[in-house]
């Protein structure tokens, strides 16, 4: 009985060394970020051959491709995100406020970059409605502010709007002196939108640079689901009117989504049932063609096309 208290009493007295290495010593901050700078600043061979790596990780996996195991699967999702990404970017040009085409360019070109930067086999980058919308509230307020007309949906009242001879509407004659050139409202509001791409371009490197993705970390969870939630309100607002096919003067400032809905419901006796009939169908055939890819992805090999065939249907 004696020996086995000695024991009991023993043994916490020979764990403690133990448990006093384990315990993390704290470091002083500024010797921490004098690690850290040291650790940024210093250069070397393998150090710069990591870094251009880690900038463009293709070299890396392009060498350790397998072609024959690889190549049908890769092939066959190009395919299916191209298709997808047709109709998905003249939509989106809608919300930026510029041509369909402009779209099609960017989608484009944003995959060859991430081709030779991107690190995920499972990602498709282009553009998206949020972004669309943001970079589309600017490209208004500048077109506004330059002069030129928010309604692109007028058209022309007389004979004096439309020079026969010409063959040009006169109400799109005005321009702006735009780095020497005289520039129009299409003109302008690329422009406009490619220097917001840059500036945001631009941003994200010297973020990538200095680290700073850790500011991610702050931004809670409701206020993103709050920005999420209002950004799909505007984002509906701003398409109700091409479902409708409404003609409606667009509207700048404060208050946007209200005006525009007050607009709408002032203008419904103005609906034009073609259009309506068209986006029904629409919008019925892509919810039904999702809910059988999700019931029956398991027998299906490949994703049904559903967004090209309504694309080719309303085409036809």
């Amino acid at each position: 009985m004696d020996e086995e208290v000695l024991r009991d009493t023993e043994t916490p007295q020979a764990a403690a060394p133990l448990l006093e290495r384990r315990v993390r010593q704290r470091q002083s901050t500024a010797s921490v970020l004098k690690s850290k700078l040291k650790k940024g600043v210093t250069c070397s061979g393998p150090k710069v051959r990591s870094t251009l790596l880690g900038f463009f990780p293709v070299v890396q996996w392009l060498p350790k491709y397998k072609l024959k195991e690889y190549i049908w699967g890769d092939v066959m999702s190009g395919l299916i995100i191209g298709i997808i990404l047709v109709p998905q970017a003249i939509a989106y040009c809608l919300l930026a406020g510029v041509q369909p085409i402009y779209g099609l360019l960017t989608s484009f070109y944003a995959n060859i970059i991430y081709f030779l930067t991107g690190t995920s086999r499972h990602v498709s980058v282009g553009i998206f409605s949020l972004m669309s919308l943001m970079i589309g509230q600017v490209v208004v307020r500048e077109v506004f502010q330059a002069g030129f007309d928010l309604n692109e949906d007028s058209t022309p009242s007389g004979p004096d709007d439309f020079n026969e001879t010409l063959g040009t509407n006169l109400t799109d004659v005005f321009t702006v002196e735009l780095m020497g050139v005289r520039c129009g409202r299409e003109c302008y509001a690329i422009s406009v939108a490619v220097a917001v791409t840059f500036l945001a371009g631009v941003y994200q490197i010297m973020m990538a640079v200095f680290q700073l993705g850790f500011v991610s970390v702050y931004l809670s969870g409701p206020m993103l689901d709050g920005f999420a939630t209002g950004a799909s309100v505007t984002i509906l607002t701003v398409q109700a009117k091409y479902l409708l096919g409404l003609k409606i003067p667009r509207h700048q400032g404060y208050g946007t989504v209200i005006v525009t809905w007050i607009n709408i419901f002032a203008n419904i006796h103005k609906t034009n049932l073609c259009d309506l009939i068209t986006s029904a169908i629409c919008i019925s055939i892509l919810v039904a063609g999702k809910e059988i890819q999700e019931r029956y992805k398991d027998r299906l090999k490949i994703p049904l096309p559903t967004e090209l065939v309504v694309v080719a249907g309303a085409t036809l």
